[in-house]
């Protein structure tokens, strides 16, 4: 990483400062800020410019140490003559002199930092060289102390501009790093850097460079993640430990017992008797006050002061922090909400006696907002014997972690632990699911509820629900849809149950094109999720979200997709919570993937995949990894398909639209038998996408009607014009450029082929990294039938004919007379030729090789 970082951000403080430097009036600058802000790098910048144009320039430094020697800053300007004997004025000319002499008659710039600790004669001479114009002075200070009254004459008698230097903003931070690491941020990673600097430039330098240090920070194709804790460099440690090392015993204890507990309120401090620290620190800059609402709160003024105290303090001193904190918040009662788990909390880390019933509670609650948190007070209810409650949110909060093998095992013991049969359902649902979504063991799952099936009484709607969820994820819609009818109508009430029902539902109808059932079922399962403390709660919510989103994309809705998937994502990113990161930009991808930004689609299908998260998505995990090799595949390269409908893209991207077309088939056909309508209609309109018979398009709504126009439309080239249009105007600018490259194919020469080629570039430009085959004819001679054009170019590739014969599974000679028509209509002489008239196959395909 480079010693100096760019200057970003700091367009209108350099323009002042020009300003200030070009106007005769002026003749110094007084920079102030927070420490770390960038103030001195402002003025390094503005010298080596003026020294650049020629002027004289001198760098001082004040330091604590020479601040009572007479002229300490300047010891290293002084000329030797200067001994100290004299009167004050005449130890002031001789030393101005001496200076403005040095400068040759070139412009004299004197930048002093740290001038807050000048001695008087110094700060004296400042002031001297600015008020008789004999030099122009950029004066640093840091915010919020006082500076020798010479220094401060400067700027109340106008003789000097100020300038406050304050914080990045988030926007201009993430532009600092990107400059900096040469490389795009993801957005987990942006924001954690964002939320511990705040955009102060010192300390974002020092947290970036201990995350390169540790191996924290790290790049994954192109893009910059950070992973595992924050890793504080030596040195930024030291300079938040220099501000807060300054301070009383009183103080102190302050600070700890915020760096553990903010935000407090202010009336439960103050009566435990901290109004003189809470207004010493506030001045000092540690501490900063904030009203919410009716309470006044009191936290540390920037995050990484916590982050330090917090590692210097001892285990002992600890504990006793916590007790006081415990005792702070009885004051007020812990009559707000999110009071009662913070009381848990502190009252366990105190050592102090906790109702194992209460401790479990606030593990519930700390789900969605702190799960590190949550896992701690889950483990610890268990322990201290709070009974089946506390062991089965010990499980869900194992499958939530990311520990599937873990949680088997205590589900597994539970069962025998069972006490009724709703209790028996409930754990052998949940096995059944972590069984086949967490360790992809299917075949146990469905065992595991055929024996809870037997062993209990009449029907449990826990076991139906987990049926339908194994259902719906091996494509059987319709009959999760059938099981579930029933469930929905037998529980009304918005309990745990209803909302597991409405997880199965939302994500099934999603793929059947009812839209509006969709939606209906989204909506109510986010409200119960919002309501009820279950810890399966905050998985529902990102599952919901998600198939809200499919939902809408399928509808032509994409506006209004893009706009909740990105409303869900900040969201995600802001609580630092893994499984909504991974479902909103599974959800950003897919929107991404209807609109036809290809490079947008793979960015955050990839991120959904690669997420660091605790409780993965895998019910829609499988089909967010489809829909990635689809994108890779748009994009012209390959990848590993998992199923006939991405395997179809892969075979249409290695220039094989026969065998694209077999295996769509396939895949259209299994949606259409399983009930998933809105999927089979995509299918199909693919296999036109490929150049094939689609056959008949499932009526499904929203886009489905288009498909069926754009089938309807054939080779009648205006018909497709109109298409093209209804694509564009829901804003599926690929499927337009598609079209409207079909159209310019169907024109042939006709003059109104030129505005079907110049609408379809136009989408196109939009639709980044897009390689379909639709898209080829834009680029490849018009007189090429589907047929010729796939075996002209795996010709161009350096397949033999017999290679080529055994790809398409036809003859030889079929191969052979194809060429001979091909070199007919283009003009060409042979195979060497081909390549540059028909286009390249998709990287990562392979020639092979043929008899």
């Amino acid at each position: 990483m480079a010693n100096d970082w760019p200057l970003v951000g700091r367009e209108q403080e350099l323009a002042f400062a020009r300003r200030a430097l070009a106007d005769p009036e002026v003749c110094g600058l007084l920079l102030t800020g927070r420490a770390g802000a960038g103030k001195t790098r402002l003025a390094k910048v503005l010298l080596a410019e003026l020294a650049g144009g020629g002027a004289r320039t001198h760098w001082v430094r004040a330091m604590s140490s020479a601040s009572t020697i007479p002229f300490g800053a300047f010891a290293h300007l002084l000329p030797g003559s200067a001994d100290g004997s004299g009167d004050r004025a005449h130890r002031l000319n001789q030393v101005a002199g001496h200076l403005t002499r040095g400068a040759e008659g070139r412009r004299l710039v004197l930048c002093v930092d740290d001038a807050h600790l000048l001695d008087d004669l110094s700060a004296t001479l400042v002031h001297q060289l600015a008020a008789t114009a004999s030099a122009f002075v950029i004066v640093i200070a840091p915010h919020g102390v006082s500076v020798p009254d010479a220094v401060f004459a400067m700027w109340k008698d106008r003789v000097a501009e100020r300038l406050d230097v304050g914080e990045l903003t988030r926007p201009q931070t993430t532009e600092l790093i990107t400059a900096v690491l040469n490389g795009r941020l993801d957005d987990g990673a942006e924001h954690r850097l964002w939320s511990l600097s705040l955009g102060n430039p010192l300390f974002l330098r020092e947290l970036v460079q201990g995350g390169l240090d540790s191996g924290s920070l790290s790049a994954e194709d192109g893009v910059w993640r950070w992973s595992g804790a924050l890793t504080a460099s030596p040195r930024l440690v030291e300079l938040i430990e220099t501000r807060t090392d300054r301070v009383d015993a009183d103080e102190r204890r302050l600070l700890e017992l915020l760096a553990f507990g903010e935000p407090l309120g202010s009336d439960p401090l103050v009566r435990l008797g901290a109004a003189r620290v809470l207004a010493s620190t506030e001045q000092a800059g540690l501490v900063v006050s904030e009203r919410t609402g009716r309470r006044l709160n009191v936290r540390l003024a920037h995050p990484l002061y916590a982050e330090v105290i917090r590692r210097r303090t001892s285990p002992l001193r600890q504990r006793d922090t916590y007790r006081i904190l415990a005792q702070t918040l009885d004051l007020t009662g812990a009559r707000r909400a999110e009071d009662k788990p913070r009381l848990v909390r502190w009252r366990l880390a105190a050592g102090l006696p906790t109702d194992p019933q209460l401790v479990r509670a606030a593990a519930e609650t700390l789900l969605r907002k702190d799960f590190p948190q949550a896992e701690q007070l889950a483990a610890e209810a268990a322990r201290m014997g709070g009974g089946f409650g506390a062991k089965f949110l010990l499980a869900q909060v194992r499958i939530a972690g990311g520990r599937p093998a873990d949680a088997d095992s205590l589900l597994s013991e539970l069962a025998g632990e069972t006490v009724s049969d709703a209790q028996h359902a409930r754990v052998a649902a949940t096995r059944a699911r972590n069984l086949a979504f967490g360790l992809n063991r299917f075949e146990q799952a469905s065992a595991v509820l055929d024996t809870a099936e037997t062993a209990v009484s009449g029907t449990q709607d826990d076991l139906v629900t987990a049926r339908a969820a194994l259902l719906a994820a091996s494509g059987s819609s319709r009959a999760a849809l059938e099981l579930l009818g029933p469930v929905l109508d037998r529980n009304r009430r918005g309990d745990a149950l209803r909302l597991a029902a409405l997880v199965v539902a939302g994500g099934a109808l999603a793929t059947t094109g009812r839209t509006e059932a969709c939606l209906g079922v989204v909506d109510e399962g986010l409200e119960i999720a919002a309501r009820i403390s279950d810890a399966s709660a905050p998985g529902a919510r990102v599952r919901l979200e998600h198939a809200r989103i499919v939902a809408l994309c399928r509808a032509g809705r994409l506006e209004e997709a893009e706009d909740l998937a990105g409303d869900d994502y900040r969201d995600a990113v802001r609580d630092r919570w893994g499984p909504a990161v991974a479902g909103a930009a599974a959800s950003l991808g897919t929107v991404a993937l209807a609109y036809g930004n290809v490079r947008g689609a793979i960015r955050w299908l990839r991120e959904a995949l690669a997420a660091e998260v605790h409780d993965q998505p895998y019910e829609f995990r499988p089909a967010v990894a489809a829909a990635l090799a689809r994108a890779t595949a748009m994009s012209g390269r390959l990848a590993e398909p998992l199923g006939d409908w991405d395997g179809a893209w892969v075979a249409a991207a290695r220039g094989e639209p026969s065998r694209a077309a077999e295996l769509g088939s396939a895949a259209a056909a299994a949606a259409l038998a399983d009930g998933r309508l809105a999927v089979a209609a995509e299918i199909r309109h693919d296999l036109l996408r490929f150049g094939a018979d689609p056959g008949e398009i499932p009526s499904a709504g929203g886009m489905a009607a288009l498909y069926s126009a754009h089938a309807a439309a054939g080779s009648d080239a205006p018909a497709l014009d109109a298409v093209a249009s209804s694509f564009a105007d829901v804003g599926a600018r690929l499927l337009a450029a598609e079209v409207s490259a079909q159209a310019y194919r169907a024109e042939g020469k006709n003059g109104s082929a030129a505005t079907s080629a110049q609408r379809a570039r136009a989408w196109l430009a939009s639709c980044e990294d897009a390689a379909t085959p639709a898209l080829s004819s834009l680029e490849t001679p018009l007189d090429l039938t589907v047929r010729e054009l796939e075996i002209a170019r795996l010709v161009a590739t350096g397949l033999t004919s017999r290679a080529v014969a055994d790809r398409l599974v036809v003859s030889v000679r079929t191969v052979d007379n194809v060429l001979h028509g091909v070199y007919a209509k283009l003009g060409i002489s042979g195979r060497r030729e081909l390549a540059s008239v028909v286009g390249p196959l998709a990287s990562g395909s392979s020639p092979g090789d043929g008899p």
